[in-house]
């Protein structure tokens, strides 16, 4: 009788009627709808080491706990996401440095690396400095970690409630906070010891690896088969699930490259002088993560003085966003001639035309064929976005990341626009141009390793200032706490 004594009044606290004036705890305010939300670090930490396969994230909803799409997506410790390759070829494995062993024996060689490191050092395991090395020994690929990301859409947030009200006493409360304005909502990672309940049935986006496909609930992306960088299709989908036609006309790679060495001759690439290859990839129910490669070549051959690019995409219901390490063999000044400049963006259908672009400087730039002074005379520099909205009310929003390290040697792309049906830009699948990207000297790429991006995001319905919603999404962040019980 007395065991039962204990559970019975944890029983009765549970589910007896809420006394009359007790506080209820916050309901969720927050109203930001279109932002994922990812969650890496300390406000995780009591949960490091628990199997990833027994947790479950949960959102109060009408006073009850229910499952939320989510996903965990794991880190080695030098931060890239722990992606199973398929069958790689011997040539890309060479141009990409990519060692043909599994996850676990990465870790393996990471750790016998490391353990040289600490012998040199007159060091033991226990007095690694800092947590990531400490992670060469420790890292499990199926346990939580200090810089997995946990994944979810913050619409799907909910309420507070109290500790003593959660299914099981292992967790932690996650606090999502609008810097803009204050307003809170809630999540609950959950550690089940067994038994776990079933996740969410929910997935946001699919993934067709042999199609190379993104169907997601706020359009679909397709590239062209065998060539991963090569966008093709655009759609955005309505509130009722119906897609809307096709606006893209194909993404476009232009370069123009007039090498020292070759005494200044320009060489001309496009998107098919580009190779790819995608080496491995994720499917999640919030996101997709695609790693790709790519680099230039010409009769068959790498150009060594072009930078190479290894991209993680990553892939939301409503956009997405990515991260690159570009790495450029030599300073482009020191073998390449004036008069070189890169240019990449998208063309689109002529089904596209009446749709509106705009920039922090460039107001309502009109695609229809034909360009007045007033477009010609578009502002280039210093346009970090680009806003464009369709007939159908579709509206996109793209925008650059750079390393620090470029934005101080002035190596930032210029906003670039041509609007003229008159005029072909092979190869394409409509002709005319009705393009909207970027350009830049080519002669500014500096030596070295560095991180660049973009963001895509797309919406529907949209009305002036809506921009602003997702502009917030990189320049205003949700902030994301482990509050105090």
């Amino acid at each position: 009788m007395r065991r039962l004594l204990p559970i019975t009044l944890l029983l009765a606290a549970l589910f007896a009627p809420r006394a009359a004036g007790a506080e209820e705890p916050p309901a969720k305010t927050l109203g930001r709808q279109l932002d994922p939300v990812v969650v890496v670090g300390n406000p995780l930490r009591a949960l490091w080491g628990r199997k990833i396969t027994q947790l479950r994230l949960f959102a109060l909803r009408n006073g009850r706990f229910e499952p939320i799409p989510y996903q965990i997506d794991k880190k080695n410790p030098e931060g890239e996401f722990l992606l199973e390759t398929g069958e790689v070829p011997e040539y890309v494995r060479k141009e990409v440095g990519l060692q043909g062993f599994s996850e676990s024996r990465k870790r393996a060689l990471r750790i016998q690396e490391f353990e040289k490191k600490q012998q040199k050092k007159k060091l033991n395991p226990q007095a690694a400095a800092s947590e990531r090395e400490w992670a060469y020994f420790n890292e499990q690929m199926e346990e939580l970690d200090y810089n997995d990301q946990l994944v979810f859409m913050a619409r799907d947030a909910g309420g507070r409630t109290p500790y003593t009200r959660w299914p099981t006493t292992d967790g932690v409360e996650l606090e999502i906070t609008d810097p803009t304005n204050g307003a809170k909502a809630w999540v609950y990672l959950l550690h089940f010891l067994k038994d776990p309940p079933p996740p969410s049935p929910e997935d946001y986006i699919r993934y067709d690896s042999k199609a190379d496909r993104i169907d997601a609930r706020l359009g679909v992306l397709d590239f062209a088969d065998g060539k991963p960088m090569i966008l093709e299709t655009v759609s955005g989908r309505l509130p009722d699930g119906t897609s809307t036609p096709n606006f893209l006309d194909r993404f476009k790679l232009r370069v123009r490259v007039l090498p020292i060495p070759l005494a200044c001759v320009p060489l001309f690439f496009d998107e098919n002088n580009a190779r790819a290859f995608t080496i491995g990839y994720k499917d999640g129910p919030v996101r997709v993560i695609r790693r790709t490669v790519f680099w230039l070549v010409i009769g068959g051959l790498k150009l060594p003085f072009v930078p190479r690019i290894t991209m993680n995409f990553l892939f939301y219901e409503n956009g997405l966003a990515t991260d690159a390490r570009f790495k450029s063999p030599v300073d482009a000044s020191y073998v390449i001639c004036p008069g070189s400049y890169f240019r990449a963006g998208l063309d689109l259908r002529k089904s596209a035309l009446g749709a509106k672009v705009f920039t922090k400087d460039n107001q309502e730039l009109l695609f229809d064929g034909k360009m007045p002074e007033k477009e010609k005379k578009f502002i280039g520099s210093g346009q970090h976005w680009i806003a464009g909205v369709l007939p159908d009310g579709t509206a996109l929003l793209s925008r650059m990341r750079y390393d620090p390290q470029l934005i101080r040697k002035g190596v930032i792309p210029d906003f670039y626009f041509l609007d003229d049906s008159s005029k072909n830009d092979t190869p394409e699948a409509e002709p005319g141009q009705h393009f909207i990207g970027y350009e830049m000297d080519v002669r500014k790429f500096p030596k070295g390793t560095y991180q660049i991006g973009f963001q895509v995001y797309v919406t529907q319905s949209f009305r002036p200032g809506q921009e602003q919603e997702l502009l917030r999404i990189d320049d205003a962040p949700l902030k994301v706490t482990r509050p105090l019980p």
